[in-house]
């Protein structure tokens, strides 16, 4: 497997005829990668933070050294002490080291496998990287191993923003209820400028509060938007293990209306029930961020919202509701977390994502308002993210 520096870091090289992806050897980030629709055009969704090759070597907390792409956290956010047990925001997985175990190549799909052994705790983390041959998607797994107890964690898509506004509207499955970030409860905090509401809950991601008087509410379904502020908020579903696995497969879909395409993630919410939303348009000024960042961050997990694990294992507005914020590990049984992402083209005159049908068989079809199908590809079977093996 040919490893190259791509915008200053080491990574991986897996190219079919597809997608082009690169995965960062130090946090194993995916990005860039460059996805191929039918007929030749290529689009490529995925952020690379802005100082990715001025050689800040020694940036805390480390995750910022690589900040692209997708990539697995554990445990997710950044307030991690629970007794003697610390680790740096998003965990080793978000920037230590990966070996490379294998690559095969099947009739679908080329697959690249990874170990990361825990230095901080007893346990490790495999990633299986399934990349379409043909088709423009990218089938995650993480196999988690010999971890005890509580911890919050999840993905952290992150896509790429820009200058112009409204590139993104986001749509998502219907959550039971949102809440704002409860951390900033000040408007600013350490050169950073925060727009929505501290600690409130929502129904609608296009009508969120806000803390200002003449505009109370604003839409988050858009992206770029509030220029010159950062903030977070998350979705949270209400889904028992127990449930149909049809019944727990959920969706987040970004269409980027400038380039004519939509970008998906797909997961069980069973096993990951919050989507965290990280809206950054250059709402921070402290070094590296030197108010010069526009990313989204389309964030699959289990957790209560960012705020890490000692908060997300803690009783909370969320766990009080009966949602998971935190996932108990067992170290005689390991836990598998499947996600699946991807581009399709679409028509922006009929863009309005409303649901996905899926069939018994594991086929999936996003549905716009009007009822036009937009068809996941063929060979990917949504029973693999939703079915126990």
């Amino acid at each position: 497997m040919e490893k190259i520096v791509v915008q200053g870091t080491e990574s991986w090289h897996i190219r079919t005829q597809a997608v082009d992806a690169h995965v960062t050897e130090h946090g194993g980030m995916m990005a860039p990668v460059v996805f191929t629709l039918d007929g030749g055009r290529t689009v490529r969704p995925y952020y690379v933070n802005p100082w990715a090759e001025e050689h800040l070597d020694d940036l805390a907390p480390p995750v910022l050294r690589y900040l692209r792409g997708d990539f697995y956290c554990l445990p997710f956010g950044g307030d991690n002490l629970v007794g003697t047990e610390d680790h740096e925001v998003h965990g080793e997985s978000s920037f230590a080291p990966w070996l490379l175990e294998s690559t095969v190549e099947t009739r679908d799909e080329t697959v690249l496998s990874l170990k990361l052994a825990y230095t901080k705790a007893q346990g490790t983390v495999r990633k299986i990287l399934s990349v379409g041959n043909s088709a423009p998607y990218i089938r995650t797994e993480h196999q988690i191993s010999g971890f005890s107890g509580s911890y919050p964690h999840g993905h952290h898509a992150t896509l790429s923003g820009g200058k112009d506004e409204g590139i993104w509207k986001i749509y998502v499955k219907p959550f039971d209820f949102g809440m704002t970030d409860a951390s900033s409860i000040a408007p600013s905090s350490g050169k950073e400028y925060y727009s929505l509401k501290s600690g409130v809950t929502f129904d609608n991601i296009e009508s969120v509060p806000t803390r200002w008087a003449d505009t109370p509410v604003t839409d988050t379904s858009l992206f770029p938007a509030r220029d010159g502020f950062v903030d977070i908020l998350a979705l949270y579903r209400k889904v028992s293990t127990a449930d149909a696995w049809k019944n727990r497969i959920s969706w987040t879909v970004a269409v980027n209306r400038k380039e004519n395409y939509v970008w998906y993630s797909l997961k069980d919410a069973s096993v990951l029930p919050a989507t965290v939303i990280w809206m950054e348009n250059r709402g921070r000024h402290a070094a590296p961020w030197s108010g010069r960042n526009s990313c989204i961050g389309l964030e699959e997990t289990c957790s209560y919202g960012a705020t890490g694990r000692k908060p997300s294992i803690a009783k909370n507005p969320v766990s009080d509701r009966g949602i998971p914020t935190a996932h108990e590990f067992d170290p005689s049984k390991p836990t598998v977390i499947r996600t699946v992402q991807g581009v399709l083209p679409v028509d922006l005159k009929d863009s309005a994502i409303v649901s996905l049908d899926i069939t018994d068989d594991g086929k999936g079809v996003f549905r716009t308002a009007s009822g036009t199908a937009i068809p996941l590809p063929a060979m990917i079977d949504l029973g693999w993210l939703g079915r126990k093996s």
